[in-house]
C-alpha cells in the first residue's frame, strides 16, 4: 500500500517570487481602482478569501459576497491572460519528484490556500496537474486546518484508504503546524517563506533544499 503525500503550491512546487501572485494582485487592483492593492500583504500559507478581506480592510472596503464574486471574475480574466507568461514556473526540482512519485503506488493530493481555478492554471503551466485528482482549495475554507480536514476527507472518500502514513510536503511554519492537525509527517522545503533556521523551530520531520533529498521515502 503507498502513502498519501500532500503538496503545498506556491513556493513548494511553483517558485515563490514577486511575480508568482501577479494575476491576483492585477484583479484586486481593477477591483478597487488602486495600483498596489497588496503592498504590505503576507499571503503565505493563507487562503484567497482571507488574503482578500484583508485586502479590502486595508483600503477602507467591507467584505460582502458581491464584491467576491466580481473579484472571482476579474481574477479568471487575469489567469487567462497570464497563463502563457513566465509567472508561474517550477521550484526547484518539483516536475521531476512529482512525475516520479506518480509512476508509484502512492496518492498525491494537494492542500493549498489557493482557489481551485487558480491552482489548476499553475500547475498545468508546469504539466503536473493532472497528477493531483483531489485536493483541498482555498474555496473549501478560510483557514489552514480547514482546507486540510476537506482536503484528506477527499481523499480517503475517493480512495476508500483511510491511510497508514500521511507526508505533507510545504515552505511555511503553518505547513509544518497543518501537518500535526492531522497526524501526518512533515517535510520542510527552505524555497519558500520561511528560512531553514525558521522552519527548524518547529523540528519538522525532514527539512530539505531540493525534493531529490527525499526521493529515497518514496521511490
Amino acid at each position: 500500500m503507498g502513502v498519501l503525500i500532500f503538496f503545498d503550491i506556491n513556493g513548494t512546487i511553483i517558485k515563490r517570487d514577486e511575480r508568482t501572485d501577479i494575476p491576483y494582485k492585477k484583479a484586486l487592483n481593477l477591483l478597487l481602482n488602486v495600483e498596489n492593492s497588496m503592498d504590505g500583504v503576507d499571503t503565505s500559507a493563507r487562503s484567497d478569501k482571507d488574503v482578500f478581506t484583508e485586502v479590502l480592510n486595508k483600503h477602507g472596503h467591507s467584505f460582502s459576497d458581491q464584491k467576491w464574486e466580481a473579484f472571482v471574475e476579474l481574477y479568471k480574466e487575469q489567469l487567462e491572460l497570464f497563463k502563457d507568461t513566465d509567472v508561474w514556473r517550477e521550484n526547484v526540482d518539483a516536475v521531476s519528484i512529482i512525475n516520479k512519485l506518480s509512476s508509484t503506488n502512492h496518492k498525491l493530493s494537494l492542500i493549498t490556500g489557493e482557489f481551485s481555478m487558480g491552482a489548476k492554471y499553475k500547475l498545468q503551466k508546469i504539466g503536473v496537474w493532472d497528477h493531483f485528482p483531489v485536493g483541498g482549495f482555498g474555496e473549501d475554507g478560510f483557514k489552514r486546518f480547514d482546507i486540510a480536514e476537506v482536503a484528506l476527507k477527499r481523499v480517503k472518500n475517493l480512495y476508500n484508504d483511510t491511510f497508514d502514513e500521511i507526508y505533507i510536503i510545504g515552505d511555511t511554519l503553518l505547513d509544518i503546524k497543518t501537518a500535526r492537525h492531522l497526524g501526518a509527517k512533515i517535510i520542510s522545503i527552505t524555497t519558500g517563506s520561511n528560512t531553514r533556521e525558521e522552519l527548524l523551530t518547529e523540528k519538522p520531520d525532514y527539512i530539505i533544499d531540493r525534493f531529490e533529498e527525499i526521493e529515497h521515502l518514496f521511490v
